[in-house]
């Protein structure tokens, strides 16, 4: 079973690491088909327990997530649902400084020191520029590529772990926070200034003198005990390095350098060379990576179809099914009113493209025109029925989704080929319960709709060509859509699709392809077993011909293998938020 998709486009591949701030996984966009790192962060609660929808100090977490420079993680997205914020990063394939620190068992050397150091510096330089503190600067938070590059991570961490922006913070990480942090009072740019001073101290040692248990055993740490010269602990180091640490590690903010830059200005030109840290960092992430299973990016059999519809191209795609659909429906409708055939065209054109640019914007306007032409020609009832289940399929289904919006409307075409019933197995192979519920309901009536105006006779599980230019004009038309929906057996035989719908939903929630041929067996069965009772009650009432035919049989069995197929290639992995919404956009 595949884990449901984060913000219904990311997949789970594995979690990376865990901390105060919330949980990173290693992901796959299905859009972009690259792979992210997300941070997935519980939302504050408010005195009902309820999460904070919009929480003092997110907005300023956002802007602080939103640095781009080449020494800072590259934020692709942040987002909430309604009870996490998630932060999608840019995957850095390499290792943490905090891996290698454990590799190494013994401090970096004065070129690798270098290369660290000026990247972080960088950095926080940027950060500070642009108004934006880091207030968790530690070794897990420093990334390292495989080519040796290094990259900050979690900016504008500790302003969402808390919630309050700037003016006081808790948030970081217990041995890399000044006292003023540890005390929650007010924060400024020498605080990032004493944690990479912390950092820059136990890289060059192997040791941190800052680390405890508690927040109240580092204050009294801090205050009681003056951490010992970097060389009494490593002898090999410039002697010059133990003022310059000292005083970025100062008590009180105004005891130390007032800026990165007076920071870097004072340590650099006691460390080695850069380019060659970056080539011995290099060296340290391979011989670290070698140890670790490389996270394997998905292929075609981790995959799914509708995984891969899910970015531009997908939604091209749905569009254009939106426009031809949404036309079609227009014309069905407009072609039996008082307009002229030049304003009928003008009219389905536009339509079309409100359905190429919006899928659920045209497929309503589609659906409103093709409701006018049942009352123009006298179907009052099956007008009503079309605005009251196409207006709930479209406030409750339609609007959130493309793929709602336009698999429906499909049932018609699916109709010429004698594959109908695929249309609500389809549904709920992609849509959420609800959504495929509803989606079900409004394909049968559609389906019903086009064979009974193509003239044939039930279970109306074919369409005629002719119909798609010609859409039920004329008494004998008109005459054929009053038989068919007067008669008891046809509702009965409808309420099968949702159904149908619904029972293939539930089975391809669980996100593998066995479940969702179970699910397409079992749906078809319900199908079938609704056209079987209309079938019976048709007979007992003598209202017509049967309804359970073999050409129905075969259709169905048809269709049944076409959805094998699809769940073969793959099923779709539903969002985390499944039954409420899917993302704008997506297909």
């Amino acid at each position: 079973m595949e884990q449901p998709l984060v913000l219904d486009r990311y997949r789970p591949l594995e979690e990376l690491g865990e901390g105060g701030a919330g949980v990173v996984v290693l992901a796959w966009d299905t859009r972009m088909h690259r792979r992210v790192a997300i941070k997935r962060m519980p939302l504050p609660l408010d005195r009902d327990g309820h999460p904070v929808a919009n929480p003092p100090g997110l907005a300023e977490a956002r802007t602080a997530a939103m640095l781009n420079h080449p020494a800072i993680v590259t934020v692709h997205d942040f987002e909430t649902d309604d009870d996490e914020a998630f932060l999608v990063m840019e995957h850095v394939d390499g290792a943490s400084l905090d891996d290698i620190l454990d590799d190494l068992g013994e401090p970096l050397d004065l070129d690798e020191m270098a290369a660290v150091f000026g990247a972080v510096a960088d950095a926080l330089d940027f950060a500070h520029d642009n108004g934006v503190l880091h207030l968790d600067i530690k070794p897990a938070n420093i990334l390292i590529a495989r080519d040796g590059r290094v990259k900050v991570a979690d900016f504008g961490m500790a302003a969402i772990s808390t919630a309050m922006g700037h003016g006081a913070s808790v948030g970081g990480t217990i041995g890399y926070m000044p006292l003023e942090q540890l005390e929650g009072m007010r924060v400024s740019e020498p605080t990032d200034v004493w944690a990479l001073a912390a950092v820059t101290y136990e890289c060059l040692t192997a040791e941190n003198p800052f680390d405890d248990d508690t927040i109240e055993a580092a204050i009294v740490r801090l205050e009681t005990q003056d951490p010992r010269p970097p060389t009494e602990l490593a002898p090999q180091l410039p002697d010059a390095i133990d003022d310059v640490l000292l005083a970025a590690l100062g008590l009180r903010p105004a005891d130390r350098y007032n800026s990165v830059v007076a920071f870097a200005d004072a340590l650099e030109p006691q460390l080695g060379d850069i380019g060659m840290g970056k080539r011995s960092l290099a060296e340290l992430v391979a011989a670290h990576s070698d140890d670790e299973p490389e996270a394997q990016t998905p292929g075609f059999d981790e995959v799914g179809l509708w995984d891969r519809l899910r970015g531009r191209s997908g939604r091209l795609l749905v569009g254009s099914i939106a426009a031809v659909e949404s036309s079609w429906l227009a014309w069905a409708g407009l072609s039996g009113t008082n307009l002229d055939r030049a304003g009928v065209l003008a009219a389905c054109a536009m339509i079309a493209t409100a359905g190429l640019l919006a899928p659920p914007l045209g497929t309503v306007l589609g659906l409103a025109a093709f409701a006018i032409g049942l009352f123009s020609t006298g179907n009052y009832l099956l007008g009503f029925v079309a605005v009251l289940g196409g207006g709930a399929w479209w406030w409750f289904s339609a609007r959130h989704s493309n793929s709602a919006s336009v698999i429906p409307l499909s049932a018609p075409a699916l109709g010429l080929l004698h594959l109908s019933p695929a249309a609500p197995m389809i549904a709920g192979f992609v849509l959420p319960l609800r959504q495929a519920t509803i989606a079900g309901l409004i394909a049968g009536l559609l389906s019903f709709v086009a064979s009974a105006a193509s003239l044939v006779e039930p279970p109306y599980a074919h369409v005629v060509s002719s119909v798609f230019l010609d859409v039920g004009r004329g008494p004998l038309v008109g005459a054929a859509l009053r038989e068919a929906f007067t008669n008891p057996s046809t509702y009965i035989a409808l309420a099968g699709w949702p159904l149908c719908a619904a029972v293939m939903s539930w089975f391809s929630a669980k996100g593998s392809r066995l479940s969702a041929m179970i699910g397409a067996s079992a749906a078809s069965a319900v199908l079938a077993g609704a056209y079987i009772l209309a079938d019976l009650v048709s007979v007992s009432l003598g209202s017509g011909p049967p309804w359970m035919t073999t050409g129905l049989a075969v259709s169905v069995v048809a269709s049944l293998t076409m959805v094998f197929v699809a769940a073969a290639l793959g099923a779709p992995v539903r969002s985390e938020q499944d039954g409420e919404t899917e993302v704008s956009g997506s297909p």
